[in-house]
C-alpha cells in the first residue's frame, strides 16, 4: 500500500503535462502512486499518459470517456489504494518537497487535512499570490475550520484517505470543490496549514472559469445552498446569512448575463432565482444587514430588471 495517491485528471493539456508528471516525479517524498486519468483527452495526452507509466511503476492510468473533472476525479477515487490522497491539475505543478512538507505537517500535528500555500502562474509565466493564509505553521480545530471556507479549492493539500471512503465530487457541475468543501470539514476536527508554497496553479484565458459568462456558472448557486444549509445545521447562522448574502450577488449575475429568450437559460435563471426567494426574507430580518444593502435585496427579488441596470452588470462575472 503506498503512502500517498496523487490524482491528476488529464483533458486537452498536452503543453503542460510534462511539467505537472515531473514534478510529482520529483518528489523528495517518493512513496506515492500516481493517478493519471485520460478523461476522453482528444490531443496527444492518452500517449503521454501510457508512456509515463511503461517507465515508472508507481503510475496508473485509466482511459476513460469524457465525463469532466469531478468525474475523472472520482474514478480515481474509486481504485486508489494510499493511506493519503491530493489533487494535482493537469496544468499545474508542485515544487519538490510539497508531498514532504505536506505529509509531515499533517503527521506531526495529527491533522485531518494539511493545507500549503499557492501560487498562480499566468500565461506570460507572471507568479503571484493566489492563497496564502499563514508564513509559519498553523493549526486550526472548532470552530477555526470554518475560515478556510473562503478558499474551498481541493489541490494544494494533503487528506487522510478515509475522508473520501463514501465522499465524491459533483459529476456535470462547475465549482465542484465548493459541493464537497464544506463535506470535508463536517469530517474533520484539525487542519494544518504549512505556511510553506507548495502548489503552482496555472491561470488560462482558454478556461471555461476565465471566459465571458458561462450559464454553467450558476452552479455555483446550488453549491452555497448546500454550504448555507449546512452551517445552519451546526448554529453558525451568521455564517450562514453571508452565504445567502453571496448567493444574492451570484443570482444578480445570473439576471445580467442570462438570455430570459433561450428555454435552458430561462430555465436556470428561474432555479437560481427560486432559491434567492428562499435566502431574501432570511436576509431582510437579520440585524446585520444595513438600510442600503437591504435596498438592492429587494430590488432584485421584486424588481431585478432595475437591479441589473443599476448595478449587476459591474459584479464580478465568474469565480475561481
Amino acid at each position: 500500500m503506498p503512502l500517498i495517491s496523487v490524482i491528476v485528471p488529464v483533458y486537452k493539456v498536452e503543453a503542460y503535462l510534462l511539467q505537472c508528471v515531473d514534478s510529482i516525479l520529483a518528489q523528495t517524498l517518493p512513496d506515492f502512486e500516481l493517478w493519471l486519468v485520460d478523461d476522453g483527452s482528444p490531443d496527444g495526452c492518452p500517449a503521454i499518459c501510457d508512456a509515463y507509466a511503461a517507465k515508472d511503476a508507481r503510475i496508473h492510468v485509466i482511459h476513460k470517456e469524457n465525463g469532466g473533472l469531478s468525474s475523472a476525479r472520482n474514478a480515481a477515487l474509486d481504485q486508489m489504494t494510499g493511506q493519503y490522497v491530493c489533487f494535482v491539475d493537469s496544468d499545474d505543478y508542485l515544487t519538490e518537497d510539497a508531498l514532504e512538507t505536506l505529509y509531515a505537517a499533517l503527521t506531526e500535528t495529527d491533522a485531518d487535512v494539511a493545507v500549503g500555500n499557492m501560487m498562480s502562474i499566468d500565461e506570460h509565466e507572471a507568479v503571484r499570490p493566489f492563497y496564502v493564509p499563514v508564513d509559519d505553521r498553523t493549526v486550526l480545530t472548532g470552530e477555526a475550520l470554518l475560515s478556510t471556507l473562503n478558499q474551498p479549492c481541493a489541490q494544494n493539500r494533503l487528506y487522510k484517505a478515509a475522508i473520501f471512503s463514501s465522499l465524491r465530487f459533483p459529476e456535470g457541475r462547475l465549482y465542484e470543490d465548493v459541493f464537497i468543501y464544506h463535506k470535508v470539514l463536517a469530517q474533520i476536527e484539525r487542519m494544518v496549514l504549512t505556511g510553506k508554497t507548495d502548489y503552482y496553479y496555472r491561470i488560462r484565458s482558454d478556461s471555461i472559469m476565465h471566459a465571458a459568462y458561462h450559464p454553467r456558472f450558476t452552479d455555483i448557486v446550488f453549491a452555497i445552498k448546500e454550504r448555507y444549509e449546512w452551517l445552519e445545521s451546526i448554529g453558525q447562522h451568521a455564517l450562514a446569512n453571508e452565504a445567502r448574502l453571496f448567493i444574492y450577488s451570484r443570482v444578480a449575475v445570473a439576471y445580467a448575463h442570462l438570455d430570459r429568450k433561450d428555454p435552458e437559460q430561462a430555465q436556470k435563471l428561474a432555479a437560481v432565482a427560486a432559491i434567492y426567494r428562499e435566502c431574501y426574507p432570511v436576509l431582510m430580518q437579520d440585524g446585520a444587514t444595513d438600510g442600503r444593502q437591504k435596498l438592492r435585496l429587494w430590488l432584485l427579488r421584486y424588481l431585478p430588471a432595475v437591479h441589473t441596470m443599476l448595478f449587476g452588470r459591474s459584479m464580478p462575472i465568474a469565480l475561481g
